[in-house]
């Protein structure tokens, strides 16, 4: 008897990812470590594998838009995308040192630990990061569209390793916190960013799955289940987002990942 468990969490994640932009690799590797059981560095390779299909359609639609800047998105590639994979190697490097049981303990409190930094991040996002009107003195240094000058470059470089060593480890970040970064540093209409964020989240998740795929860390049958829910509910969630509050949704879904990630570093 097939378990229709993962496709129907698929559909809820994929819902709550349409609705809102994030929660995808935040709610989707806890569920399979903890509730599925599954091996960390199997969800982690797994949920990146999921992650990648699930965001091609939506970067192909924003680059259809003109909704994506690709500068950007090319600096935060370059820190990012050896830094993921420097992360792959420290998740085999913990996997070649510890028994089974340790890898689980040290990647739930890993993880843990990342699902409080996303929730926080979601929480300063929503409430800390409203748009100002830009006066006389408060102009951006870029356009977002002429060449970025040095110093942002490799500020820009520089979060994308961050990032991309977080998304290498754990799967959770390459949107949430990718986003908060493109908030920080630059004058982008919020469609951009999200535009920008999703893009690079797709070739991120792409090169680091198959980085983990490489390693046998990807059940190629539970990432096909996950998507035979996932795909219609980010459909679903994506046509209702213009008529529901989007706020509120975020605020919850921080709150969640905040008491989720607390709880499980205090036990």
């Amino acid at each position: 008897m097939i378990d229709a468990t993962p496709a129907l969490f698929g559909l809820l994640v994929g819902f709550l990812v349409g609705l809102t932009g994030v929660g995808g690799g935040s709610l989707m590797t806890p569920f399979l470590v903890i509730t599925m059981g599954v091996p960390a560095p199997t969800a982690v390779g797994t949920d990146l594998v999921y992650a990648t299909v699930t965001k091609v359609v939506g970067s192909v639609q924003h680059y259809r838009q003109r909704s994506v800047n690709l500068q950007v998105a090319v600096f935060l590639g370059l820190g990012s995308l050896p830094a993921s994979l420097l992360g792959v190697g420290t998740l085999e490097w913990i996997k070649a040192s510890y028994d089974e049981e340790s890898v689980r303990s040290i990647m739930i409190t890993i993880i843990a630990a990342t699902l409080v930094l996303v929730g926080s991040s979601l929480i300063y996002r929503t409430f800390f990061m409203r748009e100002r009107p830009a006066s006389a003195s408060d102009k951006p240094t870029w356009d977002g569209k002429s060449p970025m000058s040095l110093k942002r470059r490799l500020f820009t470089v520089l979060f994308g390793t961050m990032g991309g060593y977080l998304v290498g480890l754990t799967s959770i970040g390459s949107g949430s916190i990718m986003a908060i970064i493109l908030l920080l540093l630059y004058p982008l209409a919020p469609a951009v960013v999200v535009g920008t964020d999703i893009a690079h989240a797709t070739v991120l998740s792409l090169v680091t799955g198959l980085a983990h795929a490489s390693q046998g860390n990807v059940d190629w049958g539970l990432a096909g289940t996950l998507l035979l829910g996932s795909v219609p509910g980010v459909l679903v969630g994506s046509r209702l987002a213009p008529y529901l509050p989007g706020k509120p949704l975020r605020v919850i879904l921080a709150c969640m990942l905040i008491f989720v990630g607390a709880r499980l570093l205090l036990t």
